[in-house]
């Protein structure tokens, strides 16, 4: 029974530490055909989509109406884009986790790594801080992109200009949340098809279930990310009849952390289950 001990003992002590399942974890994510298939997507996305809505602005600028003028948000429009390119980031989170488990290598990683926690703890951070890089990336050059092309009818605005930066800034953060919700979603399910499934329901559906279920409250849309996101990529609130559906700023943030402690959070329970 002691010599059982100290042998259990002595095989935790050579369990690798955090650093080299980081290491571990990032050779991984870097060299998974679908890394590169998915952010190829994410940047031909945010980029794509956005450079066409501001290039139909630019080009029916002369003859549009003064309300839809009005409502025009140069910022807004050169990030619409990443309403689609969260998809695939999204799909990046899902299959960060669940290819291993889809193969049956999360056996080979966790008899190398007893500790299911810390395996499950290198691979979101792992996964989180490339994310947010990819994310802000994409916000980033999205909105220079779309400035490039609003400065032909002098419609473009700058990162100092107002709340242009923050704008920008919690774009970024939102995609990422959204490959973060995927990768609680890929451990939770196990399942790929059904996991990128379930992120397209959390990104396109919830709004209408929400608009269902709203009463005399607008908490529902409140809750859903679509709007979350509406309101933190976009300089000024929305105005208008929808206006109500939006939350405030701090509540947006809010709908962040909820969405990434509940959805990483259930992937962290599941992880600690069987293989």
């Amino acid at each position: 029974m002691t010599s059982r001990a100290t042998t259990t003992r002595a095989f935790a002590d050579r369990t690798p530490g955090l650093p080299a399942l980081l290491r571990a974890e990032w050779i991984k994510l870097r060299t998974m055909r679908s890394t590169t298939i998915t952010v190829a997507a994410a940047l031909l996305l945010g980029l794509g989509v956005g450079l066409m809505d501001v290039l139909s602005v630019t080009g029916h600028w002369a003859t549009m109406s003064a309300s839809d003028r009005d409502q025009f948000d140069p910022v807004g429009d050169s990030l619409s884009g990443f309403q689609f390119a969260e998809l695939a980031l999204g799909a990046l989170g899902v299959l960060a986790i669940s290819t291993e488990y889809s193969t049956g290598m999360i056996r080979t990683t966790l008899t190398a790594t007893p500790h299911r926690s810390r395996v499950y703890t290198a691979k979101a951070l792992t996964l989180g801080a490339f994310a947010l890089l990819i994310s802000h990336v994409l916000a980033f050059a999205a909105f220079l992109l779309g400035q490039l092309v609003l400065h032909r009818r002098h419609l473009n605005a700058s990162l100092t200009d107002g709340h242009a930066l923050r704008a920008v800034a919690c774009a970024g953060l939102y995609m990422a949340v959204v490959a973060m919700a995927g990768f609680g979603l890929g451990a939770l399910l196990r399942h790929t098809a059904a996991a990128i499934a379930a992120v397209f329901a959390l990104v396109f559906l919830a709004y209408p279930i929400a608009r269902a279920f709203e009463g005399s409250t607008y908490l529902p849309d409140h809750l859903t990310p679509i709007n979350a996101a509406t309101r933190l990529a976009t300089l000024d609130p929305p105005t208008g009849p929808h206006a109500a559906r939006i939350p405030s700023l701090g509540f947006a943030l809010f709908d962040l952390a909820l969405y990434l402690a509940v959805f990483v959070g259930a992937g962290a329970w599941r992880a600690r289950r069987d293989a």
